[in-house]
């Protein structure tokens, strides 16, 4: 939902409408937060995952040899 569809017309108080305004930009920050954390555990995961593969190569290769 989008801040600016709880203006005029709304049957909720200023107030109230002030606190709607701040959850909603308060969970679109949570949000953001959320899909760095994502991009992060990724990039970590795929970087043990190339770890392990490189390792398991080497040995392979070492085995060969």
């Amino acid at each position: 939902m989008d801040v600016n569809s709880i203006g005029y017309g709304s049957a909720l108080t200023p107030e109230v409408q002030a606190q709607y305004a701040v959850k909603l930009m308060s969970m679109a920050q949570q949000t953001s937060y959320i899909a760095g954390d994502v991009i992060q555990d990724t990039v970590e995961i795929s970087a043990e995952a190339l770890a392990k593969y490189t390792a398991e190569m080497a040995a392979s290769m070492e085995r060969l040899l």
